[in-house]
């Protein structure tokens, strides 16, 4: 298999793991978006099955995605493209973002439309950018001394990390659940 350039591949992921991230994200039901996995406080789960849930809902989840995007992964290959990276004293805080989007309400269309708004954007900066931009080393990122491949790898790795605890969450809630009441009964 040929392989094409990794600005070409990486714009391609950044759209395929938008899917990927919508697919996961309604395989969790509605009335659970908010809902933190009941292992998390289960008497018989282990620390590596609260580990694996995690301590997030779905919802939390995809407004953590969502925040990266717009507060860190854009405004970085914008800075590749000419434009400043915000002072770090200057970004917002996550749980203070988190807090305003409880009290305005659950909106997971809206979500979904700010998080493919974030992601139609980095892939037109990656579409204006040259080879030896895409190559260029920079300091002072938010990762340090990277280049605009490494920072998009990194969205992308990010995307894999959280959107596979959602799909745990649509896949396996129920079935983890079952199998924890199970083993309580049989020790009761």
């Amino acid at each position: 298999m040929l392989f094409m350039n990794s600005k070409d591949f990486l714009a391609k992921q950044l759209g395929e793991t938008a899917q990927i991230i919508d697919w996961a994200i309604k395989l969790v039901p509605e009335t659970r978006l908010l809902e933190i996995h009941p292992a998390k406080d289960h008497p018989k789960a282990d620390e590596f099955m609260k580990r694996y849930f995690g301590s997030w809902s779905a919802y939390r989840i995809l407004f953590h995605l969502v925040i990266y995007e717009e507060v860190f992964a854009l405004p970085a290959l914008k800075h590749w493209l000419g434009g400043p990276l915000p002072r770090k004293d200057k970004v917002p805080k996550e749980e203070e973002l988190w807090n305003e989007e409880l009290q305005r309400g659950i909106y997971l269309k809206a979500l979904l439309k700010r998080f493919h708004a974030v992601r139609k954007e980095q892939i037109e900066a990656l579409n204006q950018m040259s080879e030896a931009t895409w190559k260029e080393v920079k300091d002072g990122t938010f990762w340090g001394k990277v280049s605009a491949e490494f920072s998009v790898s990194k969205t992308i790795q990010h995307s894999f990390e959280h959107g596979n605890k959602i799909m745990r969450l649509g896949l396996f809630w129920d079935r983890l659940l079952a199998w924890l009441d199970q083993l309580e009964k049989l020790e009761s």
